[in-house]
């Protein structure tokens, strides 16, 4: 499954918030920039939509439920994109939205004509938007334009048999006898030798794997070492930038896909280590957890906040962490277990250290247990 999909739609009435900026002439928005951080963290697409306009919001979501990402890319400059259709599409859709009127979005096939509806396909317009659909679209090299006046958002989804499956960053791990590669807590260490591992859904001829920025930008293309059933693993530097992992190359058919993956990495200085050892809770119970949280960049305050595999906040002791570069702390998560909880059921906390501010840095793990009976039983 490709990552987690959030879709912002923001709709401001007529007459209320008149304190706030409204929608008019020349104006998208505003949203929570915490939201617009969240959409771009997981590979979704904020949409600023008038009062007017959320009955278009079907379509929106329509396109956005083709699962399968071709491009993902934001900027605030015009860009010409290429987006590669395979043989395994059947369908392909190509949305824009902008946080400022007057952008624009042309989508040109591979035979060099400028997009226009017809019987397979579908234009939605917006007034910070547009979103185009269209059925059985034609093999080849697509081109997709976007000429915004402020900051864009552009994805290209499919449907189609043949997705990015999975893109995660391993180290080895696992039980005795049954060592492997599992998945890293959090984002990757910025300095630290680094293996991802990418899973595809279908077989194919070739692939290439490679890093992009936030607009899309190529930043490195990695050697590939392809282990089996759709799956590559390889050790690499990190980029000082966010990036997203993208695979290209020659399905079955020989025709040219690409896959973007939704997850935004960026390589952190700040390390969440839970604990280990302990893997049982039991129910009626109040038990401390204790996780570790390192710093290797330079002097940091951290806030710290944790919460429980039902999204509940839970108590942190401290809230806050002050750390010189190389030092490291301890942080206590105090567990509560419902005596009603049924034994055999998993319990998980999550923590994350985080900075605010212009330029917010942080990491995140999560330790889950199995819920045993209470011994008072």
């Amino acid at each position: 499954m490709i990552g987690a999909l959030i879709m912002v739609m923001v709709a401001w009435l007529e007459g209320e918030h008149r304190s706030q900026r409204r929608f008019g002439p020349g104006v998208c928005g505003p949203a929570d920039p915490s939201y617009i951080r969240a959409s771009t963290e997981t590979g979704g697409q904020p949409f600023f939509l008038s009062s007017a306009e959320v009955a278009k919001s079907a379509q929106i979501m329509s396109a956005s439920s083709q699962s399968d990402l071709m491009l993902w890319a934001s900027g605030d400059s015009e860009k010409t994109y290429s987006v590669s259709v395979d043989s395994s599409v059947e369908r392909a859709s190509f949305s824009a939205s902008f946080d400022s009127r007057g952008g624009t979005l042309t989508v040109i096939s591979p035979e060099g004509t400028i997009f226009q509806q017809g019987e397979r396909s579908q234009d939605t317009l917006l007034n910070c938007g547009r979103v185009i659909t269209i059925d059985a679209p034609a093999i080849g090299a697509w081109h997709v334009r976007v000429a915004p006046t402020g900051r864009f958002w552009l994805v290209a989804r499919s449907k189609s048999d043949l997705s990015l499956i999975a893109a995660e960053f391993v180290q080895p791990g696992g039980r005795p006898g049954h060592e492997g590669l599992v998945r890293i807590q959090g984002q990757p260490i910025a300095g630290k030798p680094a293996t991802l591992r990418v899973r595809v859904s279908s077989e194919v001829k070739s692939a290439t794997v490679g890093l992009v920025s936030l607009d899309a930008e190529p930043l490195q293309n990695l050697e590939l070492k392809s282990l089996e059933n759709g799956e590559f693993v390889w050790a690499l530097s990190l980029p000082h930038e966010a990036f997203r992992v993208t695979v290209t190359g020659l399905d079955e058919s020989g025709s040219r896909f690409q896959r973007i993956f939704a997850t935004l990495f960026h390589a952190e200085r700040v390390e969440v280590i839970p604990p280990t050892g302990v893997e049982t809770v039991a129910a009626g119970s109040v038990s401390p957890i204790i996780f570790m949280v390192r710093n290797s960049g330079p002097s940091i305050r951290l806030n710290l906040v944790a919460v429980d595999s039902k999204g509940s906040v839970i108590a942190v002791e401290p809230s806050t962490l002050e750390l010189d570069q190389g030092a490291e702390g301890a942080v206590t998560v105090r567990l509560t277990v419902p005596a009603d909880t049924a034994p055999d059921s998993r319990l998980g906390i999550t923590l994350t250290a985080f900075t605010e501010g212009a330029s917010p840095t942080g990491n995140s793990a999560t330790k889950e247990f199995t819920v045993i009976t209470s011994r008072y039983n």
